[in-house]
């Protein structure tokens, strides 16, 4: 039964995207795009990090996080392997990507993602974790106390954002739009 099911909703999704045409996203203005890369992640509460070791294994997890003047920061344990990653290479990647229950396509799920220089933040890590508690209430607190968790400063480079099929733009380090659109090949 539950094979029919998912046959059924692939043909619906199908007839839907030969019906409608492809998935994109409307054409928006410079100043839109613009303003979208600043505010992506206002609703999303978590990123997704990948590092590497030095020996260049790769390893990916997730932090919750808030932003400062165009930094992100994200608050993990010292005990763990990527906290190690980062203090050693000093740089990793970032995903920002929207929740699969609310994307109109699993394969044109809204993404930010963008490279990162991180560095321990040691210097009123106290203004950090008052926006933690802003961000996500007292849920969080308790991680102050906890002398294993770092706060670390993660400094994005150039930014990369798709908002659908044929929608993706990126934007340099200064907040510029570097460019527009790609074109998928059919």
């Amino acid at each position: 039964t539950q094979i029919i099911i998912n046959n059924i909703t692939q043909v619906g999704i199908i007839t839907n995207i030969l019906q409608k045409g492809p998935l994109m996203h409307d054409s928006k203005t410079n100043e839109e795009i613009i303003e979208t890369f600043k505010t992506f992640e206002n609703d999303k509460l978590s990123l997704i990090l990948s590092t590497t070791s030095l020996n260049n294994e790769p390893l990916t997890n997730y932090s919750p996080f808030v932003t400062l003047e165009g930094k992100y920061f994200i608050c993990i344990s010292s005990q763990l392997p990527h906290y190690e990653n980062i203090i050693q290479t000093k740089k990793a990647h970032v995903l920002i990507i929207e929740d699969e229950a609310q994307a109109s396509n699993i394969y044109a799920r809204k993404r930010l993602y963008f490279s990162v220089s991180c560095a321990l933040h040691e210097t009123d890590t106290e203004s950090i974790f008052k926006l933690f508690d802003k961000r996500y209430g007292e849920s969080l607190s308790f991680l102050r106390n906890m002398k294993d968790f770092k706060i670390i400063e993660l400094t994005p480079g150039e930014k990369s954002l798709v908002l659908g099929f044929g929608a993706a733009y990126k934007m340099d380090v200064n907040g510029k739009l570097a460019s527009k659109n790609i074109q998928h090949k059919s």
